[in-house]
């Protein structure tokens, strides 16, 4: 019996910042839908999909994996984000098992054949899109001669052509949730904070935008389901697994306005009972009141906007050229039906100085509400991001710059050449104090509202625990916590 184990090689700790009670766990959902790539072209492949920071925390538990399923093959996915732990589950797996270990996903395609560097015990990585790449392996076609994949050599790695995309996303498999336990994931918070029968969708690939502090895993043209294959999907879950909320993940789900009006209408008819976040994936210029009234018909409880910076200068650095006076609009609107709205802002951009980051402060405070979220990120660099020569063209060490990619999202601002570190830890402390964790009016209207789309106190107590970084027992110490400034 030939055998294909598949690694989410993630640390949940890294992710969130918090290594208090509950945690952050998402559905494998790439690895689901290979695995289900793998089955249809090798029926007899027998098949394992494992999340490293659910399933094997430690090199012996995930020694005990490997023997236990004595794999033919080891495929390993992961992002920068988990670089330490992409090394270990090398190395564990290496020393455990003589199954040629593979390493894809965005971490691989970044880095190339540097990857190798990241970890010395690795054989093989494959860049790209990963669909032809497993066809072919579980196939028998030898690892060092399929497209896409680059091999270890002594002196220089074999690189080989690139793998070919899939052209159409409705001929590729559903992905396989027969491999996970949706009843164990539930028991963790979701990408919405809350603990539900998670359903993740990624109904197209590819953003035709090239905002240069984002990562383009492929060069092929956006690619998109059809409405049909969406809303088949969601009804496979709902009726199958008894899925009803769902995470929706895309670069841009709306870039196809009557794509995405054809998928609203359908399950507003279909009264499937499903819920939409939209953790994701919505362009707000490409908004009107219409789409988000739609969308709100449909099911949408969860939408998430991403604004940036409202400073011009910046917006022109980093390519997002925003009509901020229509993002305003469309974020009120929203705001206006009683969802969760949350506004992704982020500070520290190459060049950029205290003062022209507060343009972004000022222009949020002109929100009805601020984001549901404390959704202001200080910049990390990421190998592949056009960003980082920027940075490096503004003076900023590159190795430096690189490593800020290693951090939680919630780990404390260093500083930039333009905007110091004291100045970057005045800078979110006011965005908190104004529009966070720090703003008791704000919490209690983000109460309300989770409340009203259904969060439960387990919910709310686990969600805020998280973002808070402190044990939260009941619903009333959230507002307790921030009076009394703990």
């Amino acid at each position: 019996m030939r055998r294909l184990l598949l690694i989410e090689a993630n640390d949940d700790t890294r992710w969130v910042g918090s290594r208090v009670g509950p945690k952050v766990h998402v559905l494998p959902i790439a690895l689901l839908g290979l695995a289900s790539c793998a089955r249809l072209a090798a029926p007899e492949v027998e098949l394992r999909v494992i999340e490293t920071s659910l399933h094997a925390r430690s090199d012996e538990d995930l020694a005990a994996i490997i023997a236990e399923f004595a794999p033919t093959w080891i495929g390993i996915r992961s992002i920068s984000l988990f670089s330490e732990e992409v090394k270990r589950v090398v190395r564990v797996a290496r020393t455990h098992s003589g199954a040629p270990v593979i390493l894809g996903g965005p971490i691989a395609t970044a880095l190339k054949e540097k990857v190798f560097e990241l970890a010395p015990e690795l054989e093989y990585a494959a860049v790209g899109e990963g669909e032809t790449v497993i066809t072919a392996l579980v196939q028998g076609v030898p690892c060092a001669e399929i497209p896409g994949m680059i091999s270890r050599r002594a002196l220089t790695p074999r690189i080989n052509p690139p793998a070919q995309a899939p052209p159409k996303l409705d001929e590729l498999p559903m992905a396989d949730h027969t491999l996970v336990s949706l009843a164990e994931y539930e028991q963790h918070l979701s990408y919405a904070y809350n603990h539900r029968r998670q359903g993740l969708l990624i109904t197209s690939r590819g953003c035709p935008y090239r905002c240069t502090y984002c990562f383009q895993i492929s060069e092929q043209p956006v690619r998109l389901q059809s409405a049909e294959r969406v809303v088949s999907d969601i009804r496979a879950l709902v009726e199958q697994h008894d899925v009803h909320d769902f995470y929706i993940v895309d670069d841009v789900f709306n870039l196809h306005r009557k794509r995405a009006l054809d998928i609203f209408a359908r399950l507003e008819a279909a009264k499937l009972d499903a819920k939409l976040y939209f953790v994701n994936g919505l362009r707000v210029d490409l908004c009107d009141e219409a789409f988000v009234d739609r969308m709100v018909a449909a099911g949408t409880v969860w939408v998430t906007f991403a604004i940036e910076t409202a400073h011009p200068r910046v917006q022109e650095l980093i390519r997002k050229k925003l009509d901020l006076t229509q993002a305003h609009r469309i974020i009120s609107h929203a705001q206006s039906h009683d969802i969760v709205v949350n506004v992704n802002t982020m500070y520290g951009f190459p060049t950029e100085t205290a003062a022209e980051a507060q343009v972004t402060l000022e222009w949020l405070g002109t929100l009805p509400r601020p984001s549901l979220l404390p959704y202001h990120f200080n910049l990390r660099g990421y190998p592949g991001c056009e960003i980082v020569e920027q940075a490096a063209d503004a003076g900023w060490s590159r190795d430096s710059f690189l490593a800020t990619g290693n951090s939680a999202y919630g780990d404390l601002p260093s500083g930039s050449p333009t905007f110091t570190r004291h100045e970057m830890m005045k800078h979110m402390l006011e965005f908190h104090e104004r529009f966070g964790l720090a703003n008791q009016d704000h919490l209690t209207r983000a109460l309300a509202t989770l409340r009203h789309i259904g969060y439960t106190d387990h919910d709310l107590c686990d969600m805020y625990t998280v973002l808070m970084n402190r044990s939260i027992g009941a619903v009333s110490e959230i507002i307790q916590a921030n009076r009394t400034g703990s």
